[in-house]
């Protein structure tokens, strides 16, 4: 009896495979793999038929799940093998219809949105990465994700206008956002303001208070006179007022803490050549020609010229009307050059 069982089921499958198979055409597969002698009926606890052999293999969550759940039809070519063929657009068809640019066959869940994200036209960084979904993404459903402008604005309105320290309405501050801060910070304030308009850098990297007197935000000029004319009255070691300097102090500084480095270059056309000719780089404080800080007016050219008074007066034996200071020597040599430098009117 077991023997003629196995020659009606060998006989129906040679049946199936001349055009009879429920399969469809081109299905050439054994049919022992899936069934058994005792029915038709697909046992899927014993099933031998690798799926992996087939141009869609079984992964994830499509390992267990029913056959049935999937081909619908039993002409196994007529079935198809788009996420969308057996899975309904819960987003609408607002995020396209292949599923696996966020989904796996593991789960639905997506653990690394913000990879995902990185691919779209608004990667998530700084404090975007901690936001919900829903807070930006704001649907009937909580599933259609809409695309959504990525002009900061465009979210953070209500902030804009909600904010008194500093009043960016009152202030006439630009909704462009990212022109004082940063999408890649945690939050709105400190380190994290882009002040690239005015960049703080060196003895300006200091508190907001400091030029921003209570609380006040609105414009500021740039000229470093607006901020520092009381540094300006206040320099004793050069006095600025005294001497008639340049509000501009750019003309003499840098913005390097302190003040220093200081290079006075209006010193070589106005007075004499010290940053040019045969005193550049000779000297390193203007106190060493100028001993009275309180008068540059006074200088001194033979602390450092020919100490030896003998030796200079053997020098200019020939010269008519020499004398030994160091007015005769700017007179006579007012560009600091040795020859041809005689200023007959003085």
């Amino acid at each position: 009896m077991l023997r003629l069982s196995f020659t009606l089921s060998f006989l129906l499958c040679i049946a199936l495979g001349y055009g009879q198979s429920p399969h469809g055409k081109g299905f050439d597969k054994d049919c022992s793999l899936c069934h058994k002698t005792a029915g038709w009926k697909v046992d899927t606890k014993t099933l031998l038929f690798d799926h992996d052999s087939t141009s869609y293999k079984l992964v994830g969550q499509h390992k267990s799940v029913n056959c049935r759940s999937c081909h619908k039809s039993l002409e196994f070519s007529k079935i198809k093998s788009e996420c969308i063929d057996c899975h309904k657009d819960l987003h609408e068809t607002t995020l396209g219809p292949d599923c696996a640019r966020c989904h796996t066959p593991k789960t639905w869940i997506i653990e690394n949105i913000s990879e995902i994200h990185r691919k779209s036209r608004f990667p998530l960084t700084g404090g975007h990465q901690l936001g919900d979904c829903k807070a930006c993404h704001i649907s009937g459903s909580t599933r259609r994700f809409d695309p959504l402008s990525i002009e900061c604005v465009s979210c953070h309105l209500k902030t804009y206008q909600a904010t008194t320290k500093p009043n960016h309405q009152e202030a006439g501050y630009s909704e462009d956002c990212l022109q004082c801060h940063s999408a890649s910070s945690a939050g709105w304030l400190g380190a994290n303001i882009e002040h690239n308009f005015f960049p703080l850098t060196q003895g300006h990297s200091i508190s907001c208070s400091q030029c921003h007197v209570n609380g006040e935000f609105k414009k500021i000029s740039k000229d470093c006179f607006t901020c520092h004319q009381k540094d300006f009255n206040a320099t004793t070691t050069l006095n600025h007022l005294k001497l008639g300097f340049s509000t501009n102090c750019l003309d003499c500084h840098t913005t390097s803490p302190k003040w220093k480095p200081a290079r006075y270059t209006e010193h070589d056309a106005r007075f004499f050549p010290v940053y040019s000719g045969r005193h550049s780089q000779v000297w390193n404080d203007c106190t060493e020609c100028h001993k009275q800080a309180d008068n540059y007016a006074i200088f001194t050219c033979i602390d450092c010229h020919a100490h030896n008074k003998t030796s200079m007066d053997n020098g200019h034996r020939e010269a008519n009307g020499y004398q030994y200071n160091s007015i005769a020597c700017f007179t006579c040599h007012p560009t600091g050059g040795k020859e041809g430098s005689f200023n007959h009117s003085q």
